[in-house]
């Protein structure tokens, strides 16, 4: 019976010691990054890493990812140690790390329109002011030609048909 009652015992107690009383609770990081400021860094690092993927130099690329890493982190004013701790922090709780990362889509959405906004805005300042070096072309030309050969005005774009369809955003 004795034997039986140790046996207990040490299974209880084996069982006990591996049982880890923080289970689930996560520690809050010394330096907590706020989740505004979260969002803002991981957009950062997720344009440095599209950059990456797309560059042609991919071998030249690897070697100064570290020195990219290290200019996106220096421009928060935080260390790679306290944006680890701050993803397993904001990791534990899943709905809480989903919301940042949709934040970081709808921060990377937004900056992708507002490029496409200004490649457009540029494609008709070039068409306008295309058209103009082409209308003060043809007034030159119609002085310099006697009534008979004048040209009619270069035909000028109006702003809804300044881009290609293909161009324009679908």
């Amino acid at each position: 019976m004795k034997n039986i009652i140790l046996a207990a015992i040490s299974v209880l107690f084996t069982l006990t010691s591996c049982y880890n009383v923080n289970e689930g609770v996560t520690e809050i990081p010394k330096d907590l990054i706020s989740k505004e400021k979260l969002t803002e860094v991981l957009t950062d690092i997720q344009i440095v890493e599209a950059g990456f993927i797309i560059s042609k130099n991919r071998n030249g690329v690897r070697d100064l990812k570290p020195q990219y890493y290290t200019a996106v982190l220096e421009s928060h004013n935080i260390t790679l140690v306290q944006l680890r701790e701050n993803v397993n922090y904001y990791q534990a709780s899943p709905k809480v790390m989903e919301e940042i990362y949709e934040n970081v889509l709808a921060n990377l959405s937004k900056m992708q329109s507002n490029v496409i906004a200004d490649i457009e805005e540029r494609i008709a300042d070039s068409l306008n002011n295309l058209t103009d070096s082409l209308n003060i072309l043809t007034d030159s030309l119609n002085n310099l030609l006697p009534d008979s050969l004048k040209l009619d005005t270069i035909v000028s774009l109006s702003k809804t048909d300044t881009l290609p369809d293909y161009l324009k955003k679908k």
